[in-house]
């Protein structure tokens, strides 16, 4: 392609909504700011560019929020998760129908998975495999005439109706060369709510410490999207963004790797300094596995400001775990949510139902185990088999799921387990509610708050409770009901 307008200096870089319903409980909610689009931000900005953020994951999307944009803008960039495709698309024949002439870039977790094919799903000009940072700049001097995408690496484009592609794409091997995420291009955005609903704007954020996961769960992406890839920064840069993010007003950071406490010498180094140099701020840990639980480390962590763990605890079933590939026992679950309630970390876990062979009495024996431990949250999850994950590899060679199917639920009609998809989803909201609407539960977190003298769990789940009726939502609805007939069988 051939790019006909003046010098590019304005980039507009958004970040798409997966879903109506998806969308709706995020801007309720509040999430994270989106790190990817704010470190292209930041390499775009040192380069000499204009740019704007739009997060439709923090506010609802409006087609002229979008098109009012594009007289002002040169470029648009987008990220693409598999399951915002259609959705994306959409946006983009938006996009073409007022301005044919402007560029759109895609990347993002798709696009490292299915390069070629996201540019002929979304019609988009260019889509980038792989790190955007050190590509952005490229593309940029390619549309302004200085070189030819063809020579840059990771590059997917079209020309007319053909699409072409530069060298394969090159890793960053060194995190740490990376400049920090823009976030002032965010600072209108509320985020966080969902740790905490006091939170006020330009208070939360999020980092990451590492790209990729070492570990090779049958149901999960993340390996897959990082193109097997794991990298990480080092302690000093780490704290470098924290001691950053201090002086800019934040206070509270999630920390939002794919398995950042596996790493225990890093994580102790990083604890360490934070208590050394007296850093006052609270942190809370989204994505924990239950191998990685330690009382010394655990003791530096509650010193060091964390408030909050989230596991992966998925079954009370070494059979379902041993087939997720999860590495981990039911022990070990056990051990590792009483010794962070014991610490007085507020603990969520995430119990996924559906496995092939499961049967509703393995679900309510899940069930029981989670009411036995000392959750404040938990979620139960219907299965699903995600675009580039073993699962669902296995389910495409063997005809139960189309190549451009990227999110099938388990489904006994599909062979995919013993429950039509309906019959999971209802199970998994009663678990919802079996668990939140029992005396023990309210009677534990009363204490817990008051033990912790911290009462912002029972703010926040009253406070999603009256949002969420508000917006006529059924706060234990694991989908609208469109989302539930797409994913019944068609």
């Amino acid at each position: 392609m051939q790019h006909v307008r003046g010098e590019i200096i304005k980039f507009l870089l958004v970040l798409p909504v997966e879903s109506d319903f998806r969308g709706t409980y995020n801007v309720l909610f509040g999430l994270a700011p989106p790190l990817g689009l704010l470190y292209l931000a930041r390499v775009l900005e040192d380069d000499g560019n204009e740019v704007e953020v739009l997060d439709f994951s923090a506010e609802k999307f409006e087609p002229h929020k979008l098109l009012s944009r594009l007289p002002s803008v040169d470029v648009v960039g987008m990220t693409v998760m598999s399951t915002s495709v259609h959705k994306v698309r959409k946006m983009i024949e938006m996009i073409k129908e007022k301005d044919p002439d402007i560029p759109v870039v895609i990347g993002g977790p798709h696009c490292n998975i299915f390069p070629a094919r996201a540019l002929q799903e979304t019609h988009a000009d260019i889509s980038v495999q792989g790190d955007g940072e050190k590509v952005i700049t490229e593309i940029k001097k390619a549309l302004n005439n200085e070189k030819s995408l063809s020579e840059i690496p990771g590059v997917f484009y079209r020309t007319k109706d053909i699409i072409k592609k530069g060298p394969p794409h090159r890793p960053i091997k060194n995190l740490d060369s990376l400049p920090f995420p823009a976030r002032h291009l965010v600072k209108k955005y509320l985020y966080g709510r969902a740790y905490n609903p006091r939170i006020k704007k330009g208070e939360f954020t999020s980092i990451v410490t590492s790209r990729g996961c070492p570990f090779r769960c049958k149901f999960c992406s993340r390996r897959a999207v990082n193109l097997n890839l794991y990298r990480t920064r080092s302690t000093e840069n780490i704290l470098e963004e924290i001691r950053v993010l201090q002086s800019e007003g934040y206070k509270y950071i999630a920390i939002e790797d794919d398995s950042f406490l596996s790493n225990k010498r890093q994580a102790h180094a990083i604890f360490d300094a934070i208590i050394r140099e007296g850093i006052d701020m609270k942190f809370y840990i989204t994505a924990a596995r239950v191998d990685s639980a330690d009382r010394d480390l655990y003791r530096k962590m509650k010193k060091a400001g964390v408030v909050s763990i989230q596991f992966g605890l998925e079954s009370a079933s070494q059979r379902t775990l041993d087939f997720y590939n999860k590495k981990i026992t039911v022990e070990q679950i056990k051990y590792a949510v009483k010794l962070s309630h014991e610490m007085g970390f507020l603990t969520s876990g995430t119990f996924v139902l559906g496995a092939p062979f499961e049967t509703k009495r393995d679900f309510k024996e899940t069930v029981k185990l989670a009411k036995s431990l000392p959750l404040e949250v938990a979620s139960f999850l219907p299965l699903r088999y995600r675009a580039i994950t073993e699962l669902w590899v296995e389910a495409v060679k063997e005809g139960k799921i189309a190549p451009d199917e990227y999110e099938v639920m388990a489904d006994s009609n599909r062979g995919l387990g013993l429950y039509t998809a309906k019959e999971l989803l209802k199970y998994c909201e009663k678990a919802q509610l079996s668990f939140y609407l029992r005396p023990k539960y309210f009677v534990f977190l009363l204490k817990s708050s008051l033990e912790k003298n911290d009462f912002s769990i029972l703010h926040m789940l009253i406070s999603i409770y009256l949002s969420a009726i508000k917006e006529h939502i059924n706060p234990f609805r694991l989908h609208s009901k469109k989302d539930q007939k797409r994913l019944e069988i068609r």
